[in-house]
């Protein structure tokens, strides 16, 4: 952290030169910190309860960002973005492989035909989700639909975006960068929305290819979401299906999610969102999880907000498994914090 506490201080020393320079280059430095304190029930499958701080974040995820663009001319422009995770509570980068940027890192290029991107970078799924699920991708870490999105992130990815009309189309291809097989390791996608006002319509699908034991599997994921907005009230909701296909004799590993919620702006202070979202995997022990949430905001700023959640969590099985790591029957939480945005 130290490194790149050093590397994000050069930059923004270096920032007004290189705009100085070049007046036409823009380079910025932002992000998210976001803190607050959760207490859950049935914690365990003794029953105890716990209480314990967001080290990640609860509303949103903890990240520091790069980004920069140069205007090229002609309606031409080049693009980068540098995104780091970091764990609030300690100071210490997100994951244990010490990735730097680990949430995002790519460079690309614009133009009226659209922009082409190449690095890591979140899937066109996310990128579609975000639009269907109630709460806009904010409690991810509590809300199933980011592991659920077709791997959220891909490395070595190419995407291609592109608007058309009230159309936008997603394509993207990455590569697995395993000798011998072009496949191996892969993912490509493909994503098709429609913006009509306030109505939002699309659907996406994405083939991976996954390490499955010494083998690599044929994964399919297929979304579909509808999103409607009416003035201060807004509702939306999708469904997702993942197979993971598995040996002969074997049964697939079927995923599937179907999500759907409302929201409501009092004023440009209070909004109030609830979702109800219900995944079951047909390996998995528990079978099946429903997980109602709602949430409340007070926005102190344009940047500041304070936020309160409560979500209750219903396993088809109380036994222990992926779905179910407490291997409880039902958990009930709530979460306070404050979200800054920079």
């Amino acid at each position: 952290m130290k490194k790149f506490a050093f590397t994000c201080a050069a930059i923004a020393m270096s920032a007004p030169l290189m705009h100085a320079a070049h007046a036409q280059t823009n380079i910025t430095i932002f992000g998210t910190v976001d803190g607050g304190v959760r207490y859950q029930t049935n914690a365990n499958n003794a029953g105890g309860s716990k209480v314990f701080m967001g080290t990640n974040g609860w509303n949103s995820s903890n990240k520091l960002d790069i980004a920069g663009t140069e205007d090229l001319g002609n309606g031409m422009q080049a693009h980068f973005l540098l995104e780091n995770g970091f764990n609030l509570a300690t100071g210490a980068l997100d994951n244990t492989t010490n990735t730097l940027f680990n949430r995002q890192s790519f460079v690309g290029i614009k133009g009226n035909f659209g922009s082409i991107d190449m690095g890591r970078q979140y899937t066109i799924a996310h990128d579609f989700i975000a639009d269907y699920d109630p709460f806009h991708f904010n409690y991810t870490s509590l809300i199933p639909l980011t592991q659920a999105s077709s791997g959220t992130r891909f490395s070595n990815d190419i995407k291609y975006t592109g608007e058309f009309g009230g159309f936008k189309l997603e394509l993207e291809n990455s590569f697995g960068e395993n000798a011998g097989s072009f496949n191996n390791g892969s993912a490509r996608g493909v994503g098709l929305q429609y913006y009509a006002g306030d109505l939002t319509v699309g659907a996406s699908y994405n083939r991976r290819f996954v390490a499955v034991g010494t083998a690599f599997r044929n994964e399919d994921y297929y979304l579909a979401g509808i999103a409607y907005k009416i003035g201060s009230f807004g509702i939306s909701g999708g469904y997702m299906i993942d197979t993971i296909e598995m040996p002969a004799n074997t049964a697939n590993t079927v995923t599937r999610n179907i999500f759907g919620g409302a929201s409501y702006s009092f004023n440009d202070r209070v909004k109030l969102t609830g979702g109800f979202y219900k995944t079951a995997v047909s390996t998995d022990r528990a079978q099946s999880k429903n997980m109602t949430i709602v949430g409340l905001d007070y926005f102190l700023s344009k940047r500041t907000k304070l936020y309160v959640e409560a979500d209750y969590n219903k396993y088809r099985s109380a036994v222990v498994s992926t779905l179910n790591t407490a291997g409880v029957g039902h958990q009930m939480a709530y979460t306070v914090g404050i979200n800054h945005r920079f």
